[in-house]
């Protein structure tokens, strides 16, 4: 039809044809997107349920969107860096200024940089570059700003760690969010080992936002490190289940981790402070029975061992020695270390 239109000479009908095509063409494209746009939706309900190889198929399917390119790095980086890093890798040809791809990608290339030798300055340099981009790109999102800020204060200088540009993100921070201004800083101190400038953040917190569940949980490990223990077991105690962060998109989810994490953490502070045993085996009891494990959080494994150590320490060999036996450690090598150094203590 177009090349009789155009023979003809029929401008008219040559129009028409175009026409024609062009809401034919814009048909087929609208039904190529919402095609597209419900695979994506299809591959987060799958995602959301666990089944991680139907999300990956469903994003596969409408790969040609950068979103979905995302959402593959995303799953992939807790399982094969390699396949992360090409699906970002993609992701950034196709939108350069996209600043959420910029920021998992510093994710991303950063722990590439970790489990690499050879190549770890390279990938340090290119986390750098994606987290200062995120940044740029969107300099009122504090998550991006503690991207850059954890890969300032925890790189080495050969790789482009930096306290006094850490200095300076943790007050863009604080001018953003006063209480993550006030984790910034305390990242900040801690990492320059400074103990007074720290305990001097922990009694502002303390006294401005005992209320905040993540303050609570950070003053307490802060304790603990400084083997405090007293006081650690304290501010831990006081992370409840059902109390809301201030100034943080808090979900029942991020408050029920960060509740039964805490709980672990009392026990392992009981095992540090050897003493605080029933607090202690409490807690872990808690935690083993009714915490949904998820990314982050100590294994039952983990929890498990705690538990045999304090019992172990209370004098109950017997239970201990039958608790140690039964943790399964599968792929933890750390865990599997730990048990075999316990165990030794029988023999």
């Amino acid at each position: 039809m177009l090349l009789n239109a155009i023979r003809s000479g029929s401008y008219h009908s040559f129009i028409c044809v175009l026409k024609g095509m062009n809401v034919l063409f814009l048909i087929v494209g609208l039904s190529f997107h919402s095609s597209a746009y419900a695979d994506l939706i299809k591959g987060d309900v799958a995602l959301a349920a666990g089944d991680l190889t139907e999300a990956i198929a469903f994003y596969q399917s409408s790969e040609h969107d950068i979103e979905a390119k995302i959402k593959l790095a995303s799953i992939w980086m807790n399982r094969d860096l390699d396949s992360a890093e090409d699906w970002i890798e993609k992701a950034r040809k196709q939108n350069p200024e996209h600043a959420p791809m910029h920021f998992l990608r510093g994710q991303i290339m950063g722990m590439q940089a970790s489990n690499s030798i050879f190549s770890a300055l390279s990938y340090a340099s290119k986390a750098l570059e994606s987290f200062e981009k995120a940044v740029a790109l969107a300099p009122d999102n504090v998550n991006y700003q503690n991207g850059l800020l954890s890969f300032y204060t925890q790189a080495p200088g050969i790789a482009g760690g930096d306290m006094d540009k850490a200095k300076s993100v943790a007050l863009a921070i604080a001018a953003l969010d006063p209480i993550e201004g006030l984790k910034a800083n305390i990242m900040v101190y801690s990492q320059l080992d400074d103990q007074e400038g720290l305990n001097a953040l922990l009694q502002k917190g303390l006294t401005e936002h005992s209320d905040d569940p993540w303050f609570m949980f950070t003053a307490g490990m802060i304790k603990q490190s400084q083997q405090e223990y007293a006081q650690a077991v304290g501010l831990l105690s006081q992370v409840s289940k059902n109390q809301e962060a201030k100034n943080e998109e808090s979900t029942d989810q991020t408050n029920s981790q960060r509740y039964y994490s805490a709980q672990y953490q009392i026990g392992k502070t009981a095992i540090l402070a050897n003493d605080f045993y029933e607090q202690g085996l409490n807690a872990l009891n808690n935690y083993i029975d009714n915490a949904l494990i998820s990314d982050g959080m100590p294994s039952i494994g983990w929890a498990s061992l705690r538990k045999a150590n304090i019992i172990e320490a209370m004098g109950d060999k017997t239970a201990a020695y039958q608790l140690y036996m039964s943790i399964e450690h599968h792929d933890d090598k750390q865990l599997k270390k730990e048990l075999k150094k316990a165990l030794k203590r029988f023999r």
